[in-house]
């Protein structure tokens, strides 16, 4: 493994070994940080396509099965790199089912919760990728563990009210919980942008751009959901 990913989280250092290792050699290139977000741009506009399917169905059931569908995708693509060109449009088009069904149920009697949902998601993009490039974020094992143990805790929190193990209704309630996810969220996106600064500079194949897009969508997705849940915390 090169010097300069010697600090960086397991997941990521599994990656760069597949990375390095599970590519047939080709004549596309090497991995860019522009080709990695251009690859972003089209999972988002293939989650927006299905999302307005999802809204327009308006079917609790499509929440559930795009979210089998992504997940399953979504970790394919983590555990098998080389296939993530594959699964990132799978994920996104699942996810996006997901989000379009589940945006119909918080914008019932709110529909400017839809527009300001993405304008937020977009703007907390953009902030994190300013921040990080400032230089001002140092992605390390720590600050990668810690993230996820913060996940772990939020999703067995959200699983725990789903089971009416415990009562987190209230609008103070979603709006704390939602601020933190958001805050977890910007946690991972970091992760993601040094991920993708660290694969450019160690030169990996360019069909890893797939995989870069997929863990930034991930991300992005977890990032508009809590929006979601801020925005729509009466529901």
């Amino acid at each position: 493994m090169p010097p300069l990913l010697q600090d960086t989280s397991p997941r990521m250092e599994k990656a760069f070994r597949r990375g390095s290792g599970d590519f047939t050699l080709t004549t596309e290139g090497t991995f860019t940080a522009a080709g990695a977000f251009d690859k972003t741009a089209i999972l988002v506009v293939l989650a927006i396509a299905s999302g307005l399917v999802g809204y327009a169905t308006n079917n609790g059931a499509l929440i559930v099965a795009g979210l089998v569908v992504g997940l399953v995708s979504y970790f394919v693509g983590i555990f098998k790199p080389n296939l993530a060109r594959i699964c990132a449009p799978i994920y996104a088009l699942g996810e996006g089912l997901a989000l379009g069904s589940l945006t119909r149920f918080y914008a019932t009697g709110n529909t400017e919760i839809v527009p300001a949902a993405v304008i937020f998601t977009g703007g907390i993009f953009l902030a994190a990728l300013f921040i990080f490039r400032t230089g001002l974020i140092k992605i390390t094992k720590r600050f990668y563990t810690m993230t996820l143990m913060a996940a772990v805790g939020f999703i067995l929190v959200g699983l725990a009210q789903a089971l009416g193990i415990v009562s987190l209704s209230s609008a103070s309630d979603n709006l704390v919980i939602g601020l933190i996810g958001v805050v977890i969220g910007v946690a991972f996106l970091f992760i993601d942008f040094n991920f993708i600064q660290q694969a450019e500079h160690a030169q990996l194949p360019k069909q890893m751009e797939w995989f870069g897009a997929m863990i930034l969508m991930a991300s992005l997705v977890w990032v508009y959901i809590n929006v979601l849940r801020i925005l729509g915390r009466r529901r």
